[in-house]
């Protein structure tokens, strides 16, 4: 590689139209850096030497072509979020971003070998006796550390994209797509590219199925290991499923869809229902934001960044309820109803509670309210705002016992039916409870027992 090479590819990074937000990267900024060095008239082996070590420590534990490929993936561009109006995209669009694409695959083909021996050349050429003999030694560039830029060849057999949970789902869209890049010239690889960020998303969509609002309160922040639970964990809960399951198919096939609330006892499946809509259906674009009740007020903040995400988003709120002197319910009605900012078509609201009536009365305020009557039904209509509300009821003894049944065969739990069904009727009377939660309790119980057994 000549100096003037790597004016070339510096100055081409300038001319980056859609995917320049890359040039705002640590890793990438660092680079450039080395670039500037290596291609000014004026050789600076020294200034060479800190930003190539500059650039070296931050590619510590990263591959330099997948990082980039990375970038890309997660680019927050014109392309990605025109992403779901495809069809009437501008030529230009595409054009600049296989150009695009074309710069940056050179930009991954420098290789630190070929750095070296260029450094090696203007050390010989263009340096003083007594800068060379800086240079020697311990400072050899032959001694330099080189950062690594392969890609390694992937199983690209057996690959399932089904009956797997949402992350690893995403993950092996990421990996799918990055075996492209590697196959392929990146420029070739547009089409794939526009695919990717309708299907999987762009950015922090690109990362995580899962969200919920980060301590700030401003910005939504991916949750790294979702729940991994699946509809076919969920026993003895079919009319409850069908239910929520045809309204989410409406939502995700793009008909009008009710928000939901989820009511019923303690363990009774309600929250694992939803966690489980998201490994159902996170390949038909579904993802999951967790909002908790003190967040309310951030709901039309939350919505504002989602609604312009080719994706569809089920809000979760768990465990809901009210206290009496709770205000925040008012907020909860205008989002669900009424509110003057209608709901975007890819939201919906899905909410658990244990109590029928979400907001709790005293009886102070019948009494002592001249307009208890109207204050009462403000409150009770809370639950109404929801178009369907699906009753989960704790199970009867056989059917808590089908359950154990399911969990032990789902966890490969090899016991006499009769002993398991016995032992699982008297962890019930130790916890006074019949439910999902307790058939999980005492299925997780009973495996560490049995493993414990075996290993004496």
């Amino acid at each position: 590689m000549q100096k003037n090479d790597l004016k070339r590819l510096r100055l081409s990074l300038n001319s980056l139209t859609i995917f320049d937000d890359i040039l705002k990267d640590n890793k990438v900024t660092a680079f450039v850096d080395l670039l500037d060095a290596l291609s000014i008239s004026e050789v600076d082996c020294q200034r060479i030497y800190r930003n190539y070590f500059r650039f070296y420590k931050e590619m510590i534990g990263f591959n330099w072509k997948i990082y980039l490929i990375d970038l890309i993936i997660k680019s927050e561009n014109k392309l990605a979020l025109t992403a779901s109006a495809s069809a009437g995209l501008k030529h230009c669009l595409l054009d600049n971003a296989e150009r695009d694409l074309k710069i940056i695959e050179k930009l991954s083909n420098v290789e630190p070998q070929e750095i070296i021996e260029l450094i090696t050349l203007y050390i010989d050429q263009e340096m003083s006796q007594d800068e060379q003999e800086m240079f020697t030694t311990d400072l050899s560039p032959s001694k330099w550390p080189v950062w690594d830029n392969y890609i390694l060849a992937n199983d690209r057999e057996n690959r399932n994209f089904e009956s797997i949970s949402a992350m690893e789902w995403l993950k092996q869209k990421k990996t799918k797509l990055k075996e492209e890049f590697d196959s392929n010239s990146w420029a070739a690889n547009t089409p794939s590219l526009l695919n990717y960020y309708l299907e999987v998303g762009y950015g922090l969509y690109s990362d995580y199925v899962a969200f919920r609002v980060s301590d700030s309160g401003y910005d939504l922040e991916g949750i790294k290991k979702p729940d991994p639970i699946t509809i076919g964990n969920l026993i003895c809960q079919e009319r409850e499923q069908s239910i929520v399951l045809r309204n989410t198919e409406f939502f995700l096939d793009g008909f009008r869809a009710n928000n939901i609330i989820l009511y019923g006892n303690r363990g009774t499946g309600k929250s694992s229902l939803v966690k489980a809509l998201l490994n159902e259906y996170a390949a038909k674009g579904l993802r999951l934001v967790q909002l908790k009740k003190n967040q309310m007020d951030l709901f039309p903040q939350i919505i504002g960044q989602i609604s312009k995400v080719p994706l569809k988003f089920i809000v979760f709120i768990d465990d809901l309820s009210f206290d009496a002197t709770e205000e925040s319910y008012k907020s909860l009605k205008s989002l669900l109803e009424g509110g003057v900012e209608v709901r975007p078509d890819n939201v919906l609201i899905y909410a658990t509670s244990n109590r029928k009536h979400l907001i709790t009365e005293n009886f102070a305020e019948r009494t002592s309210d001249v307009h208890g009557q109207d204050n009462i039904e403000e409150k009770l209509s809370l639950a109404d705002r929801f178009g369907i509300t699906v009753t989960f009821l704790s199970p009867d003894q056989e059917s808590y016992l089908q359950i154990v049944e399911g969990l032990a065969t789902q966890d490969d739990l090899r016991m006499d039916k009769d002993e398991l069904r016995e032992r699982a009727k008297k962890w019930t009377l130790m916890h006074n409870s019949r439910s999902g939660r307790t058939a999980r309790q005492f299925i997780d119980y009973l495996k560490g027992e049995l493993a414990i057994t075996e290993r004496k």
